[in-house]
């Protein structure tokens, strides 16, 4: 499977708004650890060269500048998608026997 990017994102352009991009963040970002072993919104496969697929890769650097622009925003995701949004590191970069 060859993962592409999210057809809501594509469709929005550049008028997406914080909303989606929060929704495409937790579509396309592990919810928890362990980590599965490919993208739960697209089946992208994790690897230390691609450790996120497509779309988090375009939403990722967005949301995280637009994150306050709306109070409580991202406060629907869970603690692995926010640390992987606002960390250094991300959890499907970390070493296979730590998240899977």
């Amino acid at each position: 499977m060859t993962a592409r990017l999210d057809r809501r994102l594509l469709t929005a352009g550049m008028g997406v708004s914080v909303a989606q991009l929060v929704t495409l963040w937790a579509d396309h970002t592990p919810a928890r650890l362990p980590v599965p072993v490919t993208c739960p919104g697209c089946g992208h496969p994790y690897s230390e060269k691609a450790p996120m697929c497509p779309t988090a890769a375009v939403v990722r650097p967005l949301l995280r500048r637009r994150r306050h622009e709306i109070r409580g925003a991202i406060d629907a995701l869970t603690p692995n998608q926010l640390a992987d949004l606002t960390g250094k590191r991300l959890s499907t970069a970390l070493p296979a026997e730590v998240t899977r």
